[in-house]
Formats: structure tokens, C-alpha cells, sequence
């Protein structure tokens, strides 16, 4: 059984573990040690649940995770911004097995109308030029702000976009 659910500070170990797994799987050839160092992305997560990273962002965040047989296998983190849009997603990752079944869509979409009742008209994710997951970005409609950055400038046509299945 899956369900998406928010996650908590009680989260952050299995937060941890589920980004640098997924890190592992998707595109090892792209990381360094820090990206993928158990104690640096720990701390980052308690940065990240206190609010007080990143720099740019605004206190009002989540984290929205799957949950399948007890066992975290992917989330999404998305806060307010002052940094290119209204809002960004900080991190989605989604273990490699449970990947292409509609999750990882389930979870932008479980993100998008939080952003919407906050307030955000629009969205940003910083990408590496390399990440082979571009592509779903843009099936949404998402724009290249730079070869770092794809972006939403209408969140209810995005979220429209997810509800049909782009």
C-alpha cells in the first residue's frame, strides 16, 4: 500500500536516507562526497524543518512523503521564496524502483495546491544541466529560466496540466 503523507522532523533520518539512495541510483556519475555524506544532508534537513535554510526562502515550507509497506521511498520539499519565483521545490527524490508509476507526478501534485493556498502564483527548481529528470519537468510545462533552473509562472495551469496526465 502507498500513500503520501507530510512529513515530520521525526522524518529526517529516513529523509536522509531515501535522497542519498535515490542520489545513488539516478545519476551516481554526477555526485560528490558532500551530496551524497550521510551527516552533511542530515544536518541540511534539520536546517531545512527549523527554517532556516536556504537563504532565500520564506518560513512556510513541507515536506509531503510516500509512504509504501512502512518505509519512506520518496518525497517532496517545497517552501516560499524570494529566489526567481514565488515558491521552489527544494528537494524531490523518489527511490529508482518506484519510479514511472505516476508517484513521483502524485507527489508534485499533492505539492502544488499547498503552494497555491499560501499564496505562491508560481515555481522554480534548481536542476544540473546533466539531470536526465528534466523531462519531467518540462511534460508539465515547465520553461528554462537558465541551464540551472526550470520554471511555473501559473500554478493552476500546472496544476491542471498534472490532474490530465499532460
Amino acid at each position: 500500500m502507498i500513500s503520501i503523507e507530510i512529513a515530520s522532523v521525526a522524518d529526517i533520518e529516513e529523509l536522509t536516507r531515501v535522497e542519498i539512495a535515490s542520489k545513488l541510483q539516478s545519476f551516481p556519475e554526477h555526485m560528490d562526497e558532500v551530496a551524497i555524506d550521510y551527516a552533511t544532508r542530515l544536518y541540511r534537513w534539520q536546517t531545512y524543518f527549523n527554517g532556516e535554510s536556504p537563504a532565500s526562502s520564506k518560513p512556510e515550507r513541507i515536506v509531503f512523503k510516500v509512504v509504501k509497506d512502512g518505509q519512506i521511498v520518496g518525497f517532496i520539499a517545497g517552501h516560499l521564496t524570494n529566489r526567481h519565483k514565488d515558491s521552489e521545490i527544494q528537494n524531490f527524490y523518489l527511490l529508482k524502483e518506484d519510479q514511472r508509476k505516476g508517484i513521483g507526478s502524485n507527489l508534485l501534485k499533492s505539492l502544488i495546491p499547498w503552494l497555491i493556498s499560501h499564496g505562491a502564483k508560481s515555481l522554480c527548481v534548481g536542476i544540473f544541466p546533466e539531470n536526465p529528470y528534466q523531462a519531467f519537468y518540462l511534460k508539465y510545462g515547465g520553461a528554462y529560466l537558465n541551464p540551472h533552473w526550470i520554471f511555473w509562472d501559473d500554478l493552476p495551469l500546472l496544476q491542471n496540466k498534472i490532474s490530465e496526465g499532460a
